[in-house]
């Protein structure tokens, strides 16, 4: 019987373009993505996604081609996309070779359920499986966002409702896992139901669903308000959500915003600073950044 084989998609793309590519990969291969620097060019990265031979044809190949002539009409390079035919054991090999266990801040260590890892004292450990959602812990608007996790949360008051912390765009549950490691009572929100699956598994894994509830809803549906808001979601979702998200934080509360880059700050900061918010702290790596507001 012959061995069923894969598409490997490979699309090279500029470091600062990996999520936008990761998640145009992840969304039209409807799995996960491999993000690795190896093998690329100095300030490029390699995306690797599979497909079954039966879901990938001219179509598919034509649209790939067609997203990465858009992006070099922003004069970006490097751009390339290579297709190889691998065997399905080869595509499983591939993810548990890439996803190691990660310490992605001086406290938390990411690994997938395959890795075993023995904590160091001080050290918070949260598995996450690498499926279709963003957010392992790899992606500098992650690790910015659990870097800023790290430094607000045990200084805020303790509130005594359930859910303390809010967790916008969840996606693999990460900074909601993280939240929860540090003694946070979290809800997670995702609309997408795919990401929702993904964190309710990591939530599984992590043993934490007693601290943790994820749902699909809307932010404008929320009426509860918040010591600690975490949104790690794209610059114009954060321009459009700003008067929900200042709405939802108690009085001495902050928020975290991700997910964008050092040209959009000035749009982001007037924003939330015209709705009342103080600026605490700021965070960037690569052209990223986390911003850190406060509520007097």
């Amino acid at each position: 019987m012959a061995k069923k084989t894969w598409i490997e998609v490979r699309l090279l793309v500029p470091k600062n373009m990996a999520e936008e590519a990761s998640l145009h990969l992840t969304d039209f291969s409807g799995r996960g993505v491999i993000i690795e620097e190896k093998g690329a060019p100095p300030g490029g990265v390699l995306i690797r996604g599979f497909f079954p031979p039966e879901e990938f044809g001219p179509w598919q190949h034509e649209e790939l081609n067609q997203y990465l002539a858009r992006l070099a009409g922003y004069n970006l390079f490097p751009l390339g996309l290579e297709l190889l035919q691998v065997a399905e054991e080869d595509w499983a090999e591939a993810w548990k070779t890439h996803f190691k266990p990660l310490k992605v801040t001086s406290r938390v260590v990411v690994r997938p359920p395959w890795e075993d890892y023995e904590a160091a004292p001080g050290e918070v450990v949260i598995t996450i499986h690498p499926g279709m959602a963003f957010g392992t812990g790899r992606h500098p608007s992650t690790a910015l966002c659990l870097r800023a996790l790290e430094e607000v949360w045990e200084h805020l008051p303790r509130e005594p409702q359930p859910w303390q912390v809010l967790d916008v765009g969840t996606g693999t549950g990460i900074l909601a896992l993280a939240a929860a490691r540090l003694g946070a009572g979290v809800l997670a929100i995702d609309l997408d139901p795919e990401a929702v699956a993904a964190a309710l598994e990591n939530v599984c894994l992590n043993a934490l669903g007693d601290r943790i509830l994820v749902e699909e809803t809307p932010l404008a549906s929320l009426r509860q308000q918040f010591i600690l808001i975490l949104a790690n979601i794209t610059a114009p979702d954060l321009l459009s959500l700003a008067e929900a998200l200042a709405g939802r934080l108690l009085a001495g509360g902050a928020l975290i915003l991700s997910g964008f880059l050092e040209d959009d700050l000035p749009a982001i900061q007037a924003r939330y600073l015209a709705l009342g918010l103080k600026e605490a702290g700021r965070l960037t790596e690569e052209n990223w950044v986390s911003l850190i507001l406060r509520r007097a």
